[in-house]
């Protein structure tokens, strides 16, 4: 391929479209809005769940009872566990050494 002036030309112009077409894609700031579209519930158990979750949405906890005197003179209590051997590899499998009957 022979190089010419108007090839780089052309191929630099095509680069800098490129570069500025992947800065457009990736980063222009586009407000496209909210992802969510609220509609009007379809169903009468729709219906439910929305004002049900309405509720929930206002439950509060008190975080008082992590100050309380009572709750900070709790001890952990644990125990150790200590490391014990495997059991046999078949749990269900007949014992060696015994007699089995068929059934």
């Amino acid at each position: 391929m022979h190089l010419t002036k108007s090839n780089i030309i052309l191929a630099v112009v095509a680069g800098l479209t490129l570069i500025a077409a992947v800065y457009y894609y990736f980063f222009y700031n586009k407000d496209t809005g909210s992802a969510v579209v609220a509609t009007a519930p379809a169903s009468a158990a729709e219906l439910d769940f929305v004002n049900l979750t309405g509720q929930i949405s206002t439950i509060s906890f008190d975080t008082r009872i992590f100050s309380d005197p009572r709750f900070t003179r709790l001890v952990d209590i644990h125990t150790v566990v200590v490391p014990e051997t495997a059991g046999r590899r078949d749990p269900f499998a007949p014992l060696t050494g015994t007699a089995t009957t068929g059934k």
